[in-house]
């Protein structure tokens, strides 16, 4: 079984998330992917900013979908 990672960064002040943006590069395990989808929050978070997070109170959402390995 594999898994798609897929990330939404969301504001709680605007009440919007972005579209759903999916990697295409399948993980081999739930774990795998869970753990790229913190290691990718973390990297967008740093990317903002403290000022763009802290203003739009910025969240990065994330779940893995598990996909058919044919």
């Amino acid at each position: 079984m594999k898994f798609i990672l897929v990330l939404q960064i969301c504001s709680a002040v605007y009440q919007q998330c972005s579209d759903p943006y999916p990697h295409f590069d399948p993980y081999n395990t739930f774990y795998d992917c869970a753990s790229a989808g913190y290691l990718n929050a973390i990297t967008i978070n740093q990317e903002l900013g403290m000022h763009e997070v802290t203003k739009g109170k910025i969240m990065v959402n994330f779940k893995c979908e598990k996909i058919s390995d044919s």
